[in-house]
């Protein structure tokens, strides 16, 4: 004969009051769950109910197990310590990396390149994740130009030349999470400079939490010393280009930048010179500044040694020998670059004019020269340097680089 096993069962109230046996299990009629006993707490502790909310989640009351109401679409569950957890948006902008102190992009070919580690973001305040090795579509590739790269509400990664939305979507449907630079030519592979078939930098890649701590990232590469560094030289028009440009003129004493908008710049009016002032000024403009002999030595390091152009480029063209492991053009040989620091000769022992009409200096040591101009011959190289010229030397031969320092944010 059949025999049927039947559990206590009171309601919720009353069972609120009983303590069963250690191991017991009670009825609560109420709510139809059943409750598990300890024999020491008063209405025992609650399983989950028969009929949760659709799409609740349960959590821990302490001495229950209960199910929260269903969210929207979008949301996240947002603990409140040790009250009941609630529904919400994630903030605006997170951004996470399962490997948070490297990049997130890595090169698999001249004009390919994957994630290298797993996304978390939001994009319009939804959580999207994208898989390590997540191929980044790719647009037609044109030499010497800055790509951003957008993660989008269709599940793709791409990168676009348009650095607000990429073609086809809109700031609801995408978010820019970094960028990289496609250069002319490869990176020197050893100590004679590097070639001519347009590839993407390996070093140009950035993202929200690995990136130059500046206001723009276009056209710099990671030097893997802590700072950044501009592909190309600081040219004329700098205020659009940004300070790293390819093919456009270049900044020097001839031909010198529109003024930092910092100081008495309008947006058309140019520098009467280009002295180590001036090109302080306008590398500050863009939160950078001039190299240090230590990191201009890294930057450069890889140009062809101990020559030089030969030829007055004017302009930011793809000079292939005089290109650094890191992809920095023209970095030795073709333009002296004013250096952070001074020393050699020092100006005679009186006041002098050398802050042009912005105050003097007494005895001043000169500032550094790096890198070498167009006829500079076998003096030329990543470590050049010439000390001869006071801060106020302005000349044709002599241009500038940024420099900007790293960051990383976990």
């Amino acid at each position: 004969m059949a025999k049927s096993l039947q559990f206590r069962r009171y309601t919720t109230p009353t069972l609120s009051t009983i303590t069963g046996l250690a191991g017991e299990l009670i009825v609560d009629s109420t709510l139809n769950t059943i409750t598990v006993h300890d024999g020491v707490t008063a209405g025992g502790w609650k399983t989950i109910s028969n009929t949760p909310t659709p799409g609740g989640i349960g959590y821990g009351t302490g001495t229950n197990i209960a199910i929260t109401g269903a969210g929207s679409s979008g949301q996240v569950l947002i603990s409140s310590g040790v009250g009941v957890p609630s529904w919400g948006f994630v903030s605006s902008y997170m951004f996470s990396k399962s490997n948070p102190t490297s990049v997130a992009f890595v090169v698999t070919g001249t004009g390919t390149a994957t994630t290298n580690c797993i996304i978390s973001l939001d994009i319009n305040s939804k959580i999207y994740n994208f898989a390590s090795s997540t191929n980044i579509v790719m647009p037609t590739l044109t030499a010497g130009t800055d790509y951003a790269i957008y993660t989008c509400t269709d599940g793709t990664i791409r990168a676009d030349a348009n650095f607000t939305t990429p073609t086809g979507y809109t700031s609801i449907t995408s978010r820019k999470i970094g960028g990289f630079h496609y250069a002319p030519g490869g990176n020197a592979a050893a100590q004679s400079g590097g070639n001519t078939t347009p590839q993407i930098n390996p070093y140009s890649f950035w993202d929200l939490k690995f990136k130059p701590n500046v206001s723009d990232p276009r056209g710099m590469v990671y030097c893997g010393s802590n700072f950044w560094a501009d592909i190309y030289l600081t040219n004329t028009n700098y205020l659009t280009n940004g300070t790293s440009k390819y093919n456009v003129a270049y900044a020097c004493g001839t031909t010198p930048p529109l003024i930092s908008t910092l100081t008495s710049g309008t947006g058309s009016n140019s520098y009467a010179e280009y002295g180590y002032y001036s090109a302080n000024e306008v590398l500050t403009w863009a939160g950078k500044r001039c190299p240090t002999v230590r990191e201009f030595q890294l930057l450069a390091y890889g140009t062809t040694e101990n020559t030089s152009s030969s030829v007055q480029d004017n302009s930011t063209i793809w000079r292939a020998a005089y290109v650094s492991k890191y992809g920095v053009n023209q970095v030795s040989g073709c333009l002296d670059v004013w250096g952070s620091e001074f020393g050699g000769g020092a100006q005679s022992a009186t006041w002098q004019n050398l802050g042009l009409s912005r105050g003097q200096q007494y005895q001043l040591p000169n500032a550094a020269l790096l890198g070498g101009y167009w006829a500079g011959g076998g003096y030329a190289g990543s470590r050049y340097s010439r000390w001869y010229a006071a801060p106020s030397f302005s000349d044709n031969a002599v241009g500038s680089r940024g420099v900007g320092d790293h960051l990383i944010l976990v």
